[in-house]
């Protein structure tokens, strides 16, 4: 029935089979009638149309005793019942709920008795030729029920059934149970059933007996009694349970020779009062046969797993299983790293790329189906690391060296000139850069040693060396060879040490410094006492930065909204941002900032008047907006008045002024949206200057484009550049 081992890869953005098919196989073997083609809606879940999009849960339903849908439900009254519980106790409990209704024409229970209704004897008057006619149609609607339990696996593998019936559809529930039980690994999927009114039921059944009251565990249903019996539903496992949910005197499924008006009524009873609470008990009961499924959260994870460098990520599940879980069938995995049972995604990248890796997660005792997730797992081209800045650019290439062009009047290139470069020339100091960054007229970069340089312009101490002279050449920050990341801005800059500690230095004028003053600091200073700081990001006149744990924090000037927080007086010390998401990292412009969450998500806040914040508007936003669209995001980064992101695809997206090109769509458009980056390119990485960005392919190669007046581009010449243009 399902093909087991995690063969359905998940593909983040490809295109996958439709949930859509399922409804398709429902038109093989037996076919509903006019006007019974399969109902589906989808709860909590939106329209389920890929493997990556399908809910946590199938509902699959079947009405009887003449029941339908009805003002656009999905089910008629006594399944609606049920299926309204499970759906507002799943979502409750971060479960998904996709609901489908199996067709069936059925005769109202009063067909039992023919003409009457108002006899004493109604089991007596119930007729073996009524009781076969009354049954008719539950052969055919069995076997479209298994049909869709067996296409359901095609389209959503790793989905959970839930099976409900009601009269004749809980004989069809109840007969599909038994099926599936004489299949090797048939209940696997199936947390739970609920048999309404069961004409099936057996005596003594191994169903979990509910009611109001609950019948007699000593008598059968109708159909049993008149008919013969079919096996009783499957025992219970430690995954799968039945009820049989049946009120003593109802005709259907526990008939008695009482008055036929209230043996009639008992079998309607199930829509309001106690039955209604029967039917929400066994829906909370399903509910938790489903929670002993693992289903690995978040569904999508993003990291960035450096080249040639030890690399470990634990994935996550949530479940309740006793034996805990296991991670299988990893597919896709970048060169150099593997995911163990554990379900640790470790190693060594060995080559650059964006692998979107797919892997199954099962509990392990009891043994449950699979749960499919993805991890996008980014490996940029080498050590290199590309910047943009003001009007300059630089790249720290393959082989150790660093590299900048553009503006050079305070010798921020740092090849001891001050001659402007439209041509990349090469950083004094040799192969021994890992990462660099430039900004308004100032760059600092960090060598395999760990010793942290600086160079350009140091009018407010940016340098971190003591306010002084521009220097044309790289100078040491202070002494220490712990440093892991250095981010430049216009007037300022930060930095983080391996040791987890933030360090900020130069123009202190809106508190940007974090240290709670607004007094100037030529040379490094402290950000608090925190010891697990991961990335830090340095704007016009504020910062931002993550902590290890995915909080991230912001500190300085907020006069539009750029902390993350309502318009108001400068903060000078870190502020948390959008506490409940977990950040994977940030970037500042002049005065908005965004990040990218674990799950793949892109936020920005701050100033808009460019559309620099991707939501479609140009409103001013306090706190984090999602950009717009359903891309899942593995880097995000901010300039002037221009953002840009690299999706699991490669591709490269930007949106905000595009006055100098800068949008990279051949135009010079303002954007309010993501707008495609035009090229074939496959982008590792990106960083939004001034007015212009500049990226690293997949190919290991720097491309820049927007405006080119000083030569930040690097191709030669002083034109601005619509499109993407490879650095010469």
């Amino acid at each position: 029935m399902r093909r087991r081992g995690g063969q359905a890869l998940l593909l983040i953005a490809a295109t996958l089979v439709s949930v859509a098919v399922v409804a398709a196989f429902l038109h093989t073997g037996s076919q509903p009638g006019p006007g019974e083609a399969p109902d589906r809606a989808a709860l909590g879940a939106g329209t389920a149309a890929t493997v990556d999009e399908c809910a946590d849960l199938l509902l699959l339903g079947v009405d009887g005793a003449g029941e339908a849908p009805s003002g656009g439900t999905t089910y008629g009254r006594t399944v609606g019942v049920l299926a309204r519980a499970l759906t507002r106790q799943a979502l409750s409990a971060d479960r998904t709920v996709e609901q489908v209704r199996v067709p069936m024409a059925s005769r109202p229970t009063t067909a039992l008795l023919g003409r009457r209704t108002d006899t004493r004897t109604a089991f007596r008057d119930v007729t073996v030729a009524r009781a076969r006619t009354w049954m008719r149609p539950v052969p055919a609607a069995t076997q479209r029920l298994l049909a869709l339990v067996d296409r359901h696996a095609f389209a959503c593998p790793d989905q959970q059934l839930v099976l409900v019936g009601h009269a004749q559809g809980a004989a069809v529930v109840h007969r599909a149970l038994t099926a599936l039980a004489g299949r090797p690994e048939g209940l696997l999927d199936v947390v739970g059933a609920a048999l309404v009114a069961d004409p099936d039921r057996h005596v003594r059944t191994r169903a979990i007996r509910v009611g109001a009251p609950a019948a007699a565990a000593a008598r059968s249903g109708i159909a049993a009694r008149r008919l013969g019996t079919v096996a009783d539903v499957p025992a219970r496992t430690p995954t799968y349970a039945a009820w049989s949910v049946c009120t003593a005197g109802d005709l259907v499924c526990d008939p008695q020779d009482i008055r036929a008006t209230k043996a009639l009524q008992k079998n309607r009873s199930y829509a309001y009062g106690p039955g209604a609470a029967a039917l929400r008990e066994v829906a909370g009961g399903l509910l938790a046969r489903a929670r002993l499924r693992p289903v690995p959260r978040p569904e999508v994870q993003v990291a960035t797993a450096p080249i040639g460098r030890p690399f470990s990520l634990q994935l996550a599940a949530s479940t309740s299983a006793a034996g805990g879980v296991v991670w299988e069938d990893a597919r896709n995995l970048p060169p150099g790293l593997t995911l163990d049972a554990a379900g640790l995604l470790s190693g060594t990248p060995t080559g650059p790329g964006t692998w979107n890796v797919s892997y199954v997660v099962r509990g392990t005792r009891p043994a449950t189906a699979g749960a499919t997730g993805v991890v996008v797992v980014t490996v940029p081209a080498g050590p290199a690391a590309v910047s943009a800045g003001g009007q300059t650019s630089c790249e720290v290439r393959e082989s150790g060296s660093a590299w900048c062009w553009g503006r050079n009047n305070f010798g921020q290139v740092g090849d001891g000139s001050t001659t402007t470069r439209t041509l990349p020339v090469e950083v004094v100091g040799g192969e021994t850069w890992t990462s660099i960054s430039t900004s308004g007229a100032t760059t600092c970069g960090v060598r395999a040693d760990g010793t942290l340089w600086c160079w350009g312009l140091d009018n407010h101490g940016q340098l971190g060396i003591g306010r002084g002279p521009a220097r044309p050449t790289p100078v040491q920050v202070g002494t220490s060879s712990s440093w892991t990341s250095v981010s430049a801005g216009w007037f300022h800059t930060c930095g983080t040490r391996a040791n987890g500690s933030l360090w900020c230095w130069g123009s202190n004028l809106r508190g940007q410094l974090g240290d709670g003053t607004f007094t100037m600091r030529g040379r490094p200073t402290r950000v608090g006492t925190a010891s697990d700081w991961s990335s830090v990001a340095t704007g016009g006149w504020f910062t931002c930065a993550t902590r290890t744990g995915g909080t991230a924090w912001c500190w300085g000037q907020n006069t539009f909204g750029q902390l993350g927080a309502p318009v108001g007086e400068p903060q000078p010390v870190p502020t948390q941002l959008a506490t409940g998401t977990s950040w994977t990292g940030l970037d500042a412009g002049w005065a908005h900032a965004c990040g990218t969450t674990v799950e793949g998500a892109a936020l920005c806040w701050g100033l808009n008047d460019r559309g620099q914040l991707g939501d479609g508007t140009r409103i001013l936003r306090p706190a984090p907006e999602p950009v717009a669209g359903d891309r899942i995001w593995t880097s995000i980064t901010t300039g002037d008045a221009t953002t840009c992101g690299v999706d699991n695809t490669g591709s490269a997206w930007c949106w905000g002024s595009g006055r100098y090109g800068q949008v990279g769509d051949g135009s010079r458009s303002t954007r309010t949206v993501p707008t495609l980056v035009v090229g074939e390119q496959r982008w590792l990485s990106l960083d939004a200057g001034w007015f212009h960005a500049c990226g690293g392919v997949d190919t290991g190669g720097t491309a820049c484009w927007g405006n080119n007046e000083l030569g930040q581009v690097g191709d030669g010449s002083t034109t601005d550049q619509p499109l993407p243009e490879g650095v010469s």
